[in-house]
């Protein structure tokens, strides 16, 4: 199907479609011919061992690598060439396994930064500090409020960023990319590092997110039990192939799930997933 220039399309069109990605390191096949499909709205999940390919594949969506074989679109077009911020200008944004804020700044400018894609007040306003001016900032502030009070962190804004308890960082680190106003949010491992108290308000909070943006999520995570819980589906890899594809149900049951990852006979109950998803770091 078409897509026009302004990326409008029919509504069947996947909001992000991967096709038949290779990615090659030297001599490792870090991904081998993965495809996926994303439609709006849905939470998608990415399981699989240390090793897998799933941060690979993060970084060819969000255009930080340059794949060997394959292309992704966005809404049917192809997106080969535009970097990150060109593909984050289309809607694209994510978080890092290995947190990235800005330490030394408070909490609320870390997210004026994410919001630095609305800020086109006139350099001449800005040099003079006008009325026009301020009231700019003063709707990226509110904004940024905004934010921080969905991600239960406005009581915390004028804390350093670097101060924050581990969990409040990763919150922080959404936060942030939610101001560029994304369609698509990739979050690498949101769930590293917390307890399991954590971990839930962690689920609910992804899927309010996904409700009050109307987003689609694409998350990685080694915790299964908790992206059972809260993708609409998964796919797996292993050794950089993609072994299964569905429903949570449907991937639980999977016989090559079971052998590569999950670890004993699974079955129905998902008797298996516990202790090999607990542990999949």
């Amino acid at each position: 199907m078409s897509a026009s220039p302004d990326g409008s399309t029919a509504a069947t069109t996947p909001l992000l479609q991967v096709e038949a990605i290779s990615c090659r390191f030297g001599g490792l096949l870090a991904l081998d011919q993965v495809s996926l499909e994303l439609a709006e709205g849905e939470i998608f999940g990415l399981i699989g061992p240390n090793g897998a390919g799933k941060t690979t594949l993060f970084n060819v969506i969000s255009g930080l690598t340059t794949p060997s074989g394959g292309r992704c679109l966005w809404r049917g077009v192809p997106t080969a060439g535009l970097g990150p911020c060109g593909l984050n200008r289309l809607g694209i944004a994510r978080t890092f396994q290995n947190l990235r804020l800005f330490e030394s700044l408070s909490v609320r400018e870390n997210v004026l930064v994410g919001l630095h894609h609305a800020a086109r007040a006139p350099l001449l306003g800005a040099l003079l500090g006008n009325g026009a001016f301020r009231r700019h900032q003063e709707r990226l502030e509110a904004r940024a409020m905004e934010l921080l009070t969905l991600l239960e962190l406005a009581a915390l804004a004028e804390q350093r960023a670097g101060d924050l308890p581990y969990g409040d960082r990763r919150r922080l680190e959404i936060a942030r990319a939610l101001a560029t106003a994304p369609r698509l949010l990739l979050l690498d491992e949101p769930a590293a590092g917390m307890n399991p108290a954590e971990k839930d308000d962690l689920r609910q909070l992804i899927s309010r997110i996904r409700d009050h943006f109307a987003l689609t999520v694409l998350i990685i995570e080694h915790h299964v039990p908790l992206m059972m819980r809260l993708c609409d589906r998964l796919a797996v890899l292993n050794f950089g192939e993609r072994i299964a594809l569905g429903s949570p149900a449907e991937v639980r049951t999977d016989p090559r799930v079971i052998e590569a990852y999950l670890g004993g006979s699974g079955g129905g109950s998902g008797g298996g997933q516990g202790s090999a998803a607990g542990e999949g770091r």
